[in-house]
């Protein structure tokens, strides 16, 4: 039970720390606005994916980074080609959270000294596979010299792309390792999880939740289909002498992601409801961690509207609808964990 609840927890700490990672990059791209054309920002955003790598582990983690990227890609993405758009946005963040194979090493220390190394460790390494990401990308896709941002046209494309990356990465590893060690000296909570008990509720009306389920895999499963071959759709081919431009609908993405997110949901709902094991606090923390994504994708993308001075009319409905779902999924939520508690407070 106590392994069932603490699932709960993790995906809530998933979409919570997936939206103020997405915030704190957005935040470092305005500041470093101008300095990096191609792209890129100094700033402390992977200290998101580096507190879930040692808090959680590599998995969460890795999960934490692939929604940091799917956000960032509704707002600032500059994409010539599907891989391209893998290495520059969707895997950097990803690959940062394998820090968190380090955790064993890390909670097997009591000294503080130690685990801040750790903890610099993992900030190095997750600071250099992002930059890997980064650097492939350019090597393979960024090769024309038309595109380098700084008038280093005497370099080759490898040392270009070398500097490039490593200019807004390098100090990037640094503040974050001084700030996720500063982190741990002041709240060392916040990386070292100690997991309350928390007693879940005796399963009741079996065939609601099934049905619940069921409806939560076809929503999903429906979504996911429909949006993913609207996303290939909506390629278009842009390409102009010397210059290559693949364009996709992010809206498209986005929304055929959260419908995989719905329809795996639903199976383990399913299959748990099956067992007669079905949580309904796993089941509203999962739908309140799906709904806070969306909502701050939607939000996101509102901001985008007004900053391109574009139409923001339908992401305003989506705003809207993204707020009473992130509600009603949080309402819930809230319900479902205090009857638990209360049950537990009564054992």
């Amino acid at each position: 039970m106590q392994k069932t609840n603490k699932s709960v927890r993790i995906m809530c700490e998933i979409g919570m720390i997936s939206a103020l990672g997405f915030v704190f990059d957005e935040l470092q791209s305005i500041l470093s606005r101008g300095i990096f054309i191609n792209g890129g920002s100094i700033g402390f955003a992977m200290i998101a994916v580096l507190v879930m790598a040692f808090r959680r582990g590599w998995f969460p983690a890795v999960i934490t980074g692939l929604i940091i990227g799917l956000l960032d890609v509704a707002t600032s993405a500059q994409i010539i080609h599907p891989v391209q758009l893998l290495l520059d946005y969707i895997f950097p963040y990803a690959v940062v959270g394998i820090a968190g194979f380090l955790k064993p090493f890390f909670d097997k220390y009591d000294d503080k000294l130690s685990r801040i190394l750790w903890l610099i460790s993992g900030t190095i390494i997750g600071g250099l596979l992002k930059f890997l990401s980064h650097y492939l990308a350019g090597v393979i896709f960024w090769t024309d010299p038309t595109y380098f941002a700084w008038n280093l046209n005497e370099m080759n494309v490898y040392l270009y792309c070398f500097v490039y990356n490593i200019a807004f990465i390098g100090p990037s590893i640094v503040i974050t390792a001084i700030l996720l060690a500063i982190l741990y000296l002041t709240a060392p909570r916040v990386l070292i999880e100690k997991d309350d008990i928390i007693s879940r509720e005796d399963i009741r009306n079996n065939e609601i939740q099934k049905v619940i389920s069921i409806s939560t895999l076809l929503v999903g499963s429906v979504l996911f289909i429909y949006y993913l071959i609207d996303y290939i759709r909506s390629y278009e081919d842009n390409s102009s002498p010397g210059y290559i431009d693949f364009d996709f609908n992010p809206d498209s993405m986005m929304i055929s992601m959260l419908g995989l997110f719905l329809t795996v949901l639903g199976i383990i709902s399913l299959i748990t409801a099956y067992k007669q094991k079905f949580n309904s606090l796993v089941f509203t923390g999962s739908l309140t961690a799906i709904s806070l994504i969306s909502f701050i994708y939607c939000l996101a993308r509102l901001i985008r509207m007004y900053v391109k001075e574009q139409d923001p009319s339908i992401y305003w409905i989506w705003f809207a609808v993204g707020l009473i779902f992130l509600s009603i999924s949080c309402v819930l939520f809230i319900f479902k964990y205090l009857k638990a508690k209360k049950k537990s407070s009564t054992i």
